[in-house]
């Protein structure tokens, strides 16, 4: 056979192996020869089934105060995928919550009750799954606070109390104390707005008690409007007393040239008058131990024109060396009159630990001359919380011994919303 022959015959067997296989084949390679891939289709990728990768969790919430909301939150893998929350009541069964169609959802307090539960549909091109449930919890204030704060850090002979002003006595809601009464027990208490300096001299405002228009005197001061009723009716329901003094305007504040906010105004003065209204309400006598509080905070700003020119100041709370001056003045009118003054401070735990520039505790002083009421609320939800207020230099006197835990008690018929609420230490109303 010739070299030509030979040549053609193996085209043609090679043309014909490749009719055979088909497209798509590999042409099987002769001797000398190149294997040569054919054309074959891309493959086609595989789709994702639907699949939860992290189902939500419980959670914890207030009814009141700063967490009132959670989010549950479901992750998941697939194609084109949709989601559908659905809610089960304590009793009842699932049904789809309107709108809620993103992978994660906000449950408030305000829309649901305790031990409602959770749980989302996910559907996506290739399939449709169920994540499991999760339980919303949401905490209500106890009854029990005294008890509570007992069981948590170990304590013993603690009393529960509120303490008022005029806020809770106004003409669209008057606290009812019988009703506090019967929430704090035996051995309750409320300390009550006795006055206060936050309000500039001549200054126009409206009486909470009232809605009235009234203004203040030559002096930076008004008298609580709602304390001597309230006082006759806290001692008629039998509950402990304290009275405490809102720091205010003072002459070591006010840097206006004329002393348009203060007048001549002092702590020693503030002292006096606190102890006058003191002695004249009549329930305070030279037998009582009740606590005694300078309330130390800031307060609001206030506006005072003088020849045509305006004045804007905001009273700070008072510093360590003007509440000292009142302390010692308060105490010095009391005992020289036969009483038995038993001072407090109150103010934050924050500002209680409150370190001076070189680095000592900025109210150490203070904390030798008076107790201490602060003020600790965690989420502030009614609750006592998960722990115990920063006392600073109160640490080498004992700790605190009021402990305003929240301002969100609400207590059943007493006729207002939420109200500030306290424990103490079994001594706190014995002199130190």
């Amino acid at each position: 056979m010739t070299a030509a022959l030979k040549r053609n015959l193996k085209i043609l067997l090679l043309t014909a192996t490749v009719v055979a296989l088909g497209s798509g084949c590999f042409v099987v390679p002769q001797s000398g020869m190149a294997s040569e891939p054919a054309n074959t289709p891309a493959v086609q990728p595989t789709s994702t089934a639907t699949t939860i990768t992290s189902d939500p969790k419980d959670a914890t919430i207030g009814k009141y105060g700063t967490r009132t909301s959670a989010t549950f939150t479901v992750k998941a893998t697939g194609s084109k995928l949709r989601y559908t929350w659905q809610r089960k009541l304590a009793s009842g069964s699932w049904k789809s919550i309107s709108s809620a169609t993103k992978a994660s959802y906000v449950a408030k307090a305000s829309t649901w009750k305790n031990g409602s539960v959770f749980r989302v549909v996910v559907k996506g091109d290739n399939g449709t799954v169920t994540s499991k449930s999760a339980k919303l919890t949401v905490l209500s204030p106890t009854k029990t606070p005294a008890a509570d704060a007992e069981k948590a850090f170990g304590l013993t002979g603690l009393t529960q109390g509120v303490d008022l002003s005029a806020y809770q006595y106004t003409p669209a809601g008057r606290v009812n104390l019988k009703a506090i009464a019967t929430w704090t027990t035996t051995d309750g208490f409320t300390i009550l707005r006795t006055g206060s300096g936050a309000r500039p001299k001549h200054q126009t405002y409206v009486s909470a008690c009232t809605n009235k228009t009234e203004k203040t005197g030559a002096t930076p001061v008004t008298e609580d409007c709602a304390y001597a009723k309230l006082a006759d009716a806290a001692t008629a329901s039998k509950l402990s007393l304290g009275h405490y003094w809102f720091n205010g305007w003072i002459t070591s504040i006010d840097t206006t040239k004329k002393n348009l906010f203060s007048g001549d105004y002092t702590t020693a003065d503030s002292a006096r008058q606190f102890v006058k209204w003191l002695k004249a309400d009549g329930h305070y006598t030279k037998s009582s131990t009740d606590p005694l509080v300078l309330d130390i905070e800031k307060g609001h700003a206030w506006v005072k024109t003088y020849k045509g020119k305006k004045y804007t100041m905001k009273l700070r709370a008072w510093n360590a060396d003007e509440a000292t001056n009142f302390l010692v003045t308060v105490k010095s009118l009391l005992t020289d009159a036969g009483y038995h003054p038993n001072l407090y401070v109150y103010m934050s735990a924050n500002a209680a630990a409150r370190l001076a520039d070189d680095g000592a505790w900025y109210w150490g002083n203070v904390a030798g001359l008076a107790r201490l009421w602060v003020a600790s609320w965690g989420t502030n939800n009614g609750r006592v919380p998960d722990a115990q207020p920063k006392v600073g230099p109160w640490v080498n006197y004992g700790g605190w011994s009021i402990w305003q835990y929240t301002s969100n008690a609400h207590i059943a018929g007493s006729g207002v919303g939420g109200v500030d609420a306290d424990i103490a230490q079994a001594d706190a109303w014995t002199v130190r």
